[in-house]
């Protein structure tokens, strides 16, 4: 449906401008989903049903977040003379008591301090990079030690033809800069890594990196500055982090 496009979206944010930064970012994200799902398709009540079905592996309060923006940028669309009729998503009700049992099952942030002593062995140092900057093995498969700008404090990573510049903190470049070039170790296979790692640490690749998304949001960094620094096209495998 030609009508429902990111200029749409976007006159629809500008026609908020009492909105927050966060909720216009919400807005942008939730409704770029939603558009994508809809293109090539007659926008029906059935074609809403089906998409609120896509939701329900959320949890209940990101998808009540969700379709009432929705609902929102419907009603917008409706007002404003560019749908002939008015369509709108359930809400679908969340109770405190959900969200309790939810955070009782939340992954616990670890004390990793132990990763913060030395880096005498590659898997010190795979553990580092994902436990600093979030990398997959993939990731640090196709980083190169000049890549580590240690005047400016900035590690480029370019992944799936996109660059992303991730600040190096002083704690990483202590136990990292004197190391004269890894690029060896970037070349090794994904098993190789994961076998170093093994023996360095008790925790995988994707716990280590897990622990990454658990200190940056101990740290209060957004949902969307957290997406952005991992490379993700969308926020929602993030969610279950900021309940």
């Amino acid at each position: 449906m030609k009508l429902l496009n990111e200029q749409t979206i976007k006159a629809f944010i500008d026609s908020r401008p009492k909105a927050s930064d966060n909720t216009k970012l919400a807005y942008f994200y939730d409704l770029r989903a939603f558009v994508t799902f809809i293109e090539g398709k007659e926008l029906t009540q059935t074609q809403l049903n089906l998409y609120q079905l896509e939701l329900q592996n959320l949890a209940k309060s990101s998808q009540h977040r969700k379709i009432t923006n929705i609902n929102t940028f419907l009603k917008y669309l409706y007002q404003n003379g560019k749908l002939a009729h008015f369509f709108e998503l359930h809400i679908v009700p969340y109770q405190h008591q959900e969200l309790q049992d939810n955070d009782k099952r939340q992954p616990k942030l670890l004390d990793v301090s132990q990763y913060y002593l030395h880096v005498k062995k590659p898997g010190d140092l795979i553990a580092l990079l994902i436990l600093e900057f979030g990398l997959k093995p993939s990731e640090i498969q196709s980083l190169k030690w000049s890549e580590f700008n240690w005047d400016f404090k900035i590690l480029t990573v370019a992944t799936g033809g996109i660059k992303r510049i991730l600040p190096i903190r002083d704690k990483f470049a202590r136990l990292a800069r004197p190391i004269q070039n890894a690029d060896e170790l970037f070349s090794k296979s994904r098993q190789f890594l994961h076998y170093e790692l093994k023996k360095t640490s008790t925790l995988t690749s994707a716990e280590l990196r897990e622990q990454y998304i658990l200190q940056r949001v101990a740290e209060r960094v957004s949902i969307y500055d957290l997406a952005e620094n991992l490379g993700l096209k969308s926020i929602h495998s993030l969610d279950k982090y900021y309940r």
